[in-house]
C-alpha cells in the first residue's frame, strides 16, 4: 500500500513523530505550511488556508496525517487539509502527538473529541486515529507538572519506554502493506 505522510507541528514533537512514521514505513513526507504560521490566529480559529502541497493525495492508497491538539480542539492546518483533500483521499489515519493523556481522553480537552471532528469531517475514510500523550515521556513523578509537560518536545533522546510501546502496536498495525 503506497503511503504517505503529511504533518504540521508547532513546536517539533509531531514533526519528530511523522519522521520517525515516515522512516519506519519507508514512505515519502511531507510538511503542510499555513499560508500564514501565526500560532495565536490559529489559536482563535482564523483561517487563511494552507500553502500548495507539492505532491496529490490521490496518487496514495494511504495518507496519515499528523499534527498536534491545542486545547482539545483540531487546529486550522490540519482541519484546513481534510477539508480540501478529503475527495482525493483514499484511506486516513490521523496521528497526534498531544498533551491529552489517555486518562482524560474524553474530558474537556480529550484527544478523542478531536478523532471525533477528524471522523466526521472524512467519514468513513478515516480509518484510525491514534494519540501519543506527551507525558509518556516524563518521569512518573514529573506527569503532572504543568511546567515539565509545556517544555517537553519529542525527541530521539526521550523517545524511550511507553511511548515506544504505544509507536510499536502503532506502527505494526501498519508494516504488513506499508508501501
Amino acid at each position: 500500500m503506497k503511503t504517505k505522510v503529511y504533518f504540521y507541528s508547532n513546536k517539533g514533537s509531531n514533526r519528530f513523530l511523522a519522521n520517525r512514521i515516515a522512516n519506519d514505513l519507508n514512505c515519502e513526507i511531507e510538511e503542510i505550511k499555513p499560508r500564514l504560521n501565526a500560532h495565536m490566529l490559529m489559536m482563535m480559529g482564523i483561517n487563511l488556508g494552507n500553502r500548495k502541497l507539492k505532491s496529490n493525495c490521490e496518487d496514495y492508497d494511504r495518507i496519515i496525517l499528523c499534527g498536534p491538539i491545542w486545547m482539545g480542539k483540531l487546529i486550522v492546518p490540519l482541519k484546513n487539509f481534510i477539508k480540501k483533500h478529503i475527495d482525493k483521499i483514499n484511506n486516513l489515519v490521523f496521528v497526534t502527538c498531544c498533551g491529552s493523556t489517555f486518562e482524560g481522553k474524553d474530558k474537556k480537552f480529550g484527544h478523542n473529541l478531536v478523532f471525533n471532528q477528524v471522523k466526521e469531517l472524512a467519514g468513513e475514510k478515516c480509518n484510525h486515529c491514534e494519540a501519543f500523550p506527551i507525558v509518556l515521556v516524563l518521569p512518573v513523578e514529573l506527569r503532572d507538572d504543568s511546567s515539565a509537560f509545556m517544555k517537553t518536545h519529542l525527541n530521539s533522546e526521550n523517545f524511550k519506554g511507553e511511548i515506544v510501546d504505544v509507536y510499536d502496536k502503532f506502527i505494526n498495525k501498519f508494516t504488513d502493506n506499508k508501501k
